[in-house]
């Protein structure tokens, strides 16, 4: 078996960089947080956090494109570069465990507790998802050939190899719209309308929600990495 890497460095290095980033997701979701002063507009309060969950989001297509063309598609690219690109990324997931947080500490009552909740469940949903996709992306990269194997791709030849990361919307988004509207609220949430919620992302980008980016390993295997009962040849 050759002892040659699947994968350059700088890629390696990647999910190095990209591990703590991870365990502080799943280390921060279960986190207690203490109340804060109480709110009299939650109406108010959901929609200045949907409108700055929507804008973080909005963010993560150019840090993702950014983890490709500085680093999986840059030779050049050095460790600095590499922890740079990493950085981006966690300055989006500090926004939104930051909004999480800001969230779950709001000091309300009744129905508005019922819409505090649903909300910190819409920003829980993102982050799970994100954290998700972090946790294959470092895997992948610590053992590409079993990423390989996991998926059912080839394990010889030219293999393409993509990690990418979709965002769904939140199932607490249609009951967080009903809950606002039995209050009363006014229509000044457009991404809580029923039918933004129930139609599947737009083909012609992301949106809101839907794909987000896609991290592409190229990498060629020999078949002098595997045995004879993994390449699939014949006796």
């Amino acid at each position: 078996m050759s002892d040659q890497p699947l994968l350059p460095h700088r890629v390696t290095l990647l999910g190095e960089a990209m591990r703590p980033l991870g365990r502080k997701i799943s280390g921060q979701l279960d986190m207690p947080v203490a109340p804060a002063a109480s709110v009299s507009d939650i109406n108010g309060i959901v929609s200045n956090h949907l409108e700055a969950l929507q804008r973080i989001v909005h963010r993560l297509p150019a840090q993702l494109a950014g983890l490709m063309t500085d680093v999986v598609d840059n030779e050049g690219a050095g460790d600095a570069e590499v922890y740079r690109a990493a950085s981006r990324l966690e300055a989006s997931v500090d926004d939104l465990l930051d909004g999480y947080r800001g969230v779950r500490a709001l000091h309300v009552f009744g129905t508005d507790a019922v819409a505090r909740d649903l909300l910190a469940g819409v920003y829980r949903h993102t982050l799970k998802e994100v954290g998700n996709w972090i946790e294959e992306l470092v895997e992948t990269l610590a053992d590409p050939l079993a990423a390989l194997r996991k998926r059912g791709l080839a394990t010889s030849g030219e293999v393409e190899l993509p990690v990418t990361l979709t965002l769904t919307a939140a199932p607490q988004l249609a009951e967080l719209s009903r809950c606002l509207q039995r209050q009363r609220a006014t229509p000044a949430f457009p991404q809580l309308k029923r039918p933004a919620i129930a139609e599947p992302p737009q083909e012609t980008g992301p949106g809101f929600w839907g794909t987000v980016g896609t991290l592409i390993l190229l990498m060629g295997v020999g078949n002098a990495l595997f045995g004879k009962g993994d390449c699939g040849c014949d006796e």
